[in-house]
This record gives structure tokens, sequence and C-alpha cells, in this order.
């Protein structure tokens, strides 16, 4: 890792395998933060090496003679010489990664191991998982999800394509590629305008095969239908709890730490199509943005932690979203309230 805080020129790369040396590397240019790793090319030049392909370095016995099919450790620590803005230094691969443990990995039928920091262990096969488990959001907004792609040292592995999927749910097919950054991490975003539960695979494809990860869900669900949403005040906010987000006594039945709401705010919003937690919303006095004849069975309710009146204009915050079961009983008119209970938080 570059780690001077200014940009550096890679001048050369060598690989010493006893008395073989393998190079041609390009010369490359490192930003500040930014790592060099150096994997095998289809072609370069060797001085003491045996066999036709370039760098197989499991092929190198002591001497530089022929070590294929030897299935017995020769006791050889690989070396890589880094010439940086002119400067060399020698790094001892003390883990013989390079080398496969100092015999042929032909003889454990897979040479394969992916990449490790230089005089760290062997660290074969990878680590590729999705996170969250489980999320949900309300229609309109945005769900990430993060794949996370290791060696099995926890190492991160950069520059990796993640391809993701939605493999059934009501946005089933979406999908999108993206690279693993230097800590491993690659993100796939998405909207959906319709309420469900999508469930995610990623995978990666290399010379192997097919790494495959663990399956994810994304649940979807409505706000008001029609636009906008209802609103509760946080001192309602609490788990199991049963709330009151529409109706003519809105203002008595959901009071706020810092008093009051205006008594002409009913509980909807409609300003804020996609609310998210720290965003704002407004909306008039009365039933005047009018109200959905019905609402579904679960819905996205905004939590509140204060709300103004100024001239036409009410206003209020976001503190939460939460999921809340609605009751029987609801109607576009004030005399008819909205109840339900709080079933989940969203965010």
């Amino acid at each position: 890792v570059n780690n001077t805080g200014s940009t550096v020129t890679v001048n050369a790369v060598k690989v010493h395998v006893d008395t073989c040396t393998y190079a041609g590397w390009p010369s490359a240019t490192l930003a500040p933060g930014a790592e060099l790793i150096v994997t095998e090319l289809p072609g370069g030049s060797k001085v003491g090496c045996p066999g036709t392909v370039h760098m197989d370095t499991s092929d190198v016995g002591p001497g530089g003679q022929d070590y294929s099919l030897n299935c017995s450790p020769d006791g050889i620590l690989p070396t890589v010489e880094i010439t940086i803005n002119g400067q060399t230094t020698p790094y001892t691969d003390s883990g013989q990664v390079l080398n496969t443990g100092g015999f042929d990995g032909a003889c454990v039928g897979n040479e394969s191991t992916q990449w490790t920091a230089i005089g760290h262990a062997p660290c074969n096969g990878s680590l590729f998982s999705l996170a969250p488990a489980a999320q949900t959001h309300g229609v309109g907004t945005t769900a990430t999800i993060n794949a996370t792609f290791t060696n099995s040292c926890g190492q991160p592995l950069s520059n990796v394509a993640v391809h993701f999927a939605a493999t059934s749910g009501p946005n089933a097919g979406r999908a999108g590629t993206s690279a693993t950054n230097a800590n491993g991490v690659a993100t796939f975003s998405y909207t959906s305008q319709v309420v469900g539960t999508d469930t995610f695979h990623a995978s990666i494809t290399n010379t192997v095969g097919t790494i495959t990860s663990n399956p994810v869900t994304v649940t979807w669900v409505a706000f008001a239908p029609g636009g906008g949403a209802f609103v509760i005040s946080d001192l309602k906010d609490v788990s199991g709890g049963s709330v009151y987000w529409w109706g003519a006594q809105w203002w008595k039945n959901d009071r706020f730490n810092s008093g009051l709401a205006p008594a002409s705010f009913k509980g909807l919003e409609l300003s804020n199509a996609s609310p998210w937690c720290g965003q704002t919303w407004t909306t008039q006095p009365g039933n005047s943005p009018h109200p959905p004849k019905t609402v579904p069975s679960m819905m996205a309710v905004i939590v509140s932690s204060h709300i103004t009146k100024r001239g036409p204009v009410i206003s209020g915050d976001i503190v939460h979203i939460v999921m809340v079961r609605t009751n029987p009983g609801y109607g576009p008119n004030p005399g008819h309230p909205g109840t339900g209970t709080i079933v989940g938080q969203i965010c």
C-alpha cells in the first residue's frame, strides 16, 4: 500500500526463486493509498528458469532445476524486488505462497491461491458474503447491498467484478455489476416502486469457476397510497406500541417532548414522495392533501420529533421510519381515525 501521502512510480518488479529470476512487469504509477498487486504475466523475461510457462514458480527447484511433479518441499523462500522512485527493496515470501510451499502445486491438484500480503502465510481460498442479511425500506427509497470479498486470511481482494442479481420477488431479474474497492467491498443500490420481498445473490467468476454468495432479502413496504406518508410523534415510537397516525385528534394523541403539534395537522404529509431518516416534510392544514381512500395492512409511517406551522404550511422532521400494522376503521375523513401497531423500525 502506498502510505507515503504522495504519488510514487514503480520502476521495476523482479521475482527470484533461488537462481531463477522473472521480470517484465511494466512501470506503474501508484496514487496515495493505492495497492501494488503483482500477478502472473502471460509473457515477460526469465533467467535461469526451467519450463516454457512464465512465472510457474512451483516448477522451480534448487539451482533453477525443473521441479515439475516433485512433491518434496525444497525449502526455497522466494523474494520479490520492488523498485520505487529508483530505490530497490527486497521482500521475502516467507509463507512460500509464490512457490506453493516449495513443491509443485500440481501435486495437490490446484495451484490457485488468492493474492496475499507479501511475507504472510498462504491464504488459500476466499470468503465471499452479502450483507445485511435482511433490510426493509419504503417504496420509492433506496436499498444498498454490500458484498465483501477477502482471501481466507481476511485480507481484502480489490478490483474484482461482483455480479448482483435478484433471483425472486417483485424485482426478480434486477441485476448489476460493480468492482470491489480497497476494502474488498462492492455495493449495489436500487429502488422499488412495488411492495414485496426480493431475494438477492451475488457471484464472482474467475479462472477456477464461479463463487456464489449467501442470499439476502430486501422487503419493500408502501407509504400512504397515492403518495406522501402518515406521521406519528416520537413519544409514540415504541416497538409493539399502539399508534394514532390519522384523525381529527392527532395533535392530542401524538404529543412531543417539545410540546404539541398544530391542531390543524391531521397526520398526512404529501411533499416527500420517498421519505427517509434525516429528511424533512411539509403539508397543508386539515385534510387538504387528499388522503387515500384505503390503506394497506402493513404501511411505512414517519416518526417526527417536532412539527411547526407557519402560515398555510406545516412542516416536520423525520427521525425514524417505522413499519405499522394498520387496524380496521380508517377513513379519509378525519372523523375516522387511522390507528395501528408498530412492528418494526425501517431506519
